[in-house]
């Protein structure tokens, strides 16, 4: 599957969920970690939880993708690493702290759906 492609399964999931402010940034030329970032945010702990499991199943399961993830069992900062794509999933104060779309303000900003 094309990354951008699985970038839009991604991001169709996560707006499906009711995921928050859903952003991908393309850091190809910025780091060699990954191609992508997908931020998004949920307004609880349960949101976070539920939004990285319904995430996780759906990547397993739909597309045979295999999926490395940490941060679960808090709830604040889930990461889900598919390889190209690694997706970041906030309650919304945390991702306000953490503000990666500032640390990486030279990515690109791709239009996910």
């Amino acid at each position: 599957m094309e990354t951008l492609e699985h970038i839009k399964n991604i991001c169709e999931l996560l707006d499906r969920k009711k995921g928050n402010d859903i952003l991908v940034l393309d850091i190809r030329k910025l780091s060699s970690i990954s191609d992508y970032f997908v931020i998004v945010s949920a307004d609880s702990e349960r949101g976070v939880k539920s939004l990285a499991e319904n995430l996780v199943k759906d990547l397993k399961k739909k597309l045979k993708i295999k999926v490395r993830i940490d941060g679960l069992n808090d709830g604040r900062w889930v990461l889900i690493d598919s390889g190209d794509v690694i997706i970041h999933i906030f309650h919304s104060d945390t991702r306000k702290v953490y503000d990666l779309e500032s640390l990486w303000f030279e990515a690109k900003k791709v239009n996910p759906l």
